[in-house]
């Protein structure tokens, strides 16, 4: 198993925390796909930025692909190793969405003059942009801002992606086209995808290894057929497996009125 980010002895905690995230975490993340699944508050997001080089372990040390994050304090150097999508990317710009599109493709990673192994066409495609590259970020819905970033990050090219709640504002055929593009063209590649969502069904789906949060103890990485049974989701999850199916259905159901009531559907 290739390693890609090594925890050593990490501890982290927060300016106004009272304790501790993560406590002398010893961890290392391999080459795949990985899922981060468990409840709210157990530090899914904390790992990945910390995971990015966003945060800072209080003590201890990252390393990304051999690289202490200490050392990469610049935005571009994280960038050439690891993009990170946070769960809410809001930014305004005067630029139209195909005119960024076309320029993070020309400014990415890929090799010059090389054979590139995605366009935007094809991502434009892929996930519906067809009817708002005229606009700006600020003009569209949460749902197409978030499928413009997820394409924003592949025309990139960043070797490791982290993504915090990613698809969330997306329609439920756009999350499994999303995913199902995502983890192709990882595995194409040769490129490591960190990921968190609240559907237990995508983690299961789209992921060779998952990491398992709980109150009670570490993280816990093993491969997904190894993590996820119904007793470890349980047990990390403290409630009866159907019931969090449930309530999974009913937080879906919540999101989707919010964002109609909002307008970003």
């Amino acid at each position: 198993m290739e390693r890609e980010i090594v925890f050593q002895e990490v501890s982290f905690r927060y300016p106004d925390g009272e304790a501790d995230v993560f406590t002398g975490l010893d961890l290392t993340l391999p080459r795949g796909i990985v899922s981060l699944v468990g409840q709210n508050g157990t530090g899914k997001s904390t790992l990945l930025l910390l995971a990015s080089g966003r945060l800072l372990p209080t003590r201890g040390k990252v390393f990304i692909r051999g690289r202490d994050t200490r050392d990469l304090a610049d935005e571009t150097e994280r960038q050439k190793l690891v993009s990170f999508i946070y769960q809410n990317m809001e930014f305004d710009t005067e630029e139209s969405i195909g005119r960024l599109l076309a320029f993070v493709h020309a400014n990415g990673l890929h090799a010059p003059g090389g054979e590139d192994p995605v366009t935007v066409a094809e991502l434009v495609e892929v996930f519906e942009l067809g009817a708002i590259l005229g606009r700006r970020t600020q003009e569209v819905s949460k749902g197409e801002l978030q499928r413009t970033i997820l394409a924003f990050s592949l025309l990139y090219g960043s070797p490791l992606v982290a993504m915090d709640e990613p698809i969330f504002a997306l329609e439920s055929h756009q999350k499994q086209k999303a995913m199902d593009y995502l983890t192709r063209r990882a595995r194409q590649e040769g490129m490591s995808l960190y990921y968190s969502v609240h559907e237990l069904d995508i983690s299961r789906k789209y992921s060779d290894s998952i990491l398992l949060f709980s109150r009670e103890a570490a993280p816990r990485l093993g491969r997904t057929a190894e993590i996820f049974t119904r007793e470890t989701i349980e047990k990390a999850y403290e409630v009866p497996f159907d019931m969090l199916k449930r309530r999974e259905e009913l937080y879906r159901k919540y999101l989707v009125e919010l964002l109609r009531v909002r307008g970003e559907g």
